[in-house]
């Protein structure tokens, strides 16, 4: 990867002209351009009159001296009255434009060091790495256009965090006291660098060969918090990945192929949100991609202290398009709260009780909620401690 230096962000003040940054290459002038992803600048607007994301309503979750810090992390993204998850009868995909690349990659400054040493701990272990990075080999390129772009934005999205040095091509992990020589990745695990220094999990999908389904595969994953069994997914297309979500061929299928056949030709990166109930508030325990993972979530005939005693995790999920190889990179970011948190955040309540609602039987057996009388409980919970309903004037 050849050595740049990067540019001062971009200032967003003017929207029409933003607009068109990435998609109107022939309208904005370009600057230096990225050697793999070809692109100036990510810090940019990319959409206007969207619907907020939850970190819009709070930006001071970074901030320890504001009032809001406090909120806890994973009820907050319910709190702005979106579970991903909320069309009765129906299963969809929740995608959203992301309507300003700042909310690309979110790092949380006051639990970073933890949570990359979590992650290096699990990168280190022998006996788990196989389990939390896979790549196929034709994949390199595409995992240093990732490190590209990451070595370009996060120095300039947080420049508390990151340094990046141009003369020694390396990365600062200010939070981690630790300095990353680039030469010592690019050639042989890029997408394992990127892991060590984001909270995100990354997994990189590459477009069909010649002679495949017409479908999207894993082509590279390093994932610690999110979900299991790496290496039985590995080339495996998006349908083979999402088997187990129940009403998936049924809802989902279809549309997500028309996202990513629109991603081929847009930059414009596209983000949503999941929840999950789980018992463990580790994040070093994923919640989904295995029979033990469906298992420790079950739920069965609960009683209000052994619903409190659970844990929700939310996942934020951004996806976008690598613009020179033409892989699609989805990043996941996930929070866990106890679920007695949710006490001090009604609407956060209000909001997953809606989700559950909607859900089918077989959608409530995969989230854990394995019947009825476990549904009912969950229910009553949630109900006790959601916002009272307003009160026509």
């Amino acid at each position: 990867m050849g050595k740049h230096k990067p540019t001062k962000v971009h200032d967003d003040t003017n929207t029409k002209k933003n607009t068109n940054t990435i998609t109107n290459k022939k309208k904005q002038p370009r600057g230096k351009i990225c050697p793999f992803s070809a692109e100036t600048d990510f810090v940019v607007e990319m959409a206007t009159n969207m619907p907020p994301v939850p970190l819009e309503l709070y930006q001071s979750w970074v901030d320890p001296t504001n009032q809001d810090f406090g909120l806890p992390l994973a009820a907050r993204w319910l709190n702005a009255g979106l579970s991903g998850q909320d069309t009765p009868g129906m299963l969809r995909a929740g995608l959203k434009r992301l309507k300003d690349s700042t909310f690309f990659l979110v790092q949380e400054p006051f639990r970073m060091r933890e949570e990359l040493q979590m992650k290096a701990n699990a990168l280190d272990d022998p006996t788990r790495f196989s389990q939390v990075f896979v790549a196929e080999e034709d994949s390199l390129e595409a995992q240093r256009e990732v490190l590209d772009l990451f070595c370009s934005y996060l120095p300039r999205r947080y420049p508390d965090q990151y340094v990046f040095d141009p003369q020694t091509n390396s990365m600062r992990v200010i939070p981690l006291a630790k300095t990353f020589d680039i030469h010592d990745w690019i050639n042989t695990r890029p997408l394992e660098l990127c892991e060590r220094i984001v909270q995100e999990d990354l997994i990189l999908m590459r477009p069909p060969r010649e002679g495949e389904e017409d479908q999207y595969a894993m082509a590279a994953a390093a994932v610690v918090f999110s979900f299991s069994e790496l290496p039985e997914k590995l080339g495996k297309p998006v349908t083979f990945l999402h088997a187990p979500v129940p009403g998936y061929d049924k809802f989902l299928r279809r549309s997500l192929q028309m996202t990513f056949q629109k991603l081929l030709q847009t930059h414009q990166p596209k983000w949503r949100n999941n929840w999950g109930i789980s018992p463990s508030g580790s994040l070093d325990e994923p919640l989904y991609g295995s029979a033990h993972a469906q298992a420790q979530r079950q739920i069965q005939e609960p009683t209000r202290e052994d619903i409190q005693a659970k844990f929700l995790k939310v996942e934020y999920q951004t996806i976008r398009r690598l613009p020179r190889t033409g892989y699609l990179l989805f990043t996941v970011k996930t929070m866990v709260d106890p679920l007695s948190a949710l006490e001090k955040v009604p609407k956060a309540a209000s909001c997953l009780a809606s989700s559950i609602r909607g859900m089918s039987v077989a959608m409530r057996k995969y989230k854990g909620i394995d019947d009825d009388v476990t549904c009912n409980a969950v229910l009553s919970y949630l109900d006790s401690i959601q916002e009272p309903p307003k009160k026509e004037s």
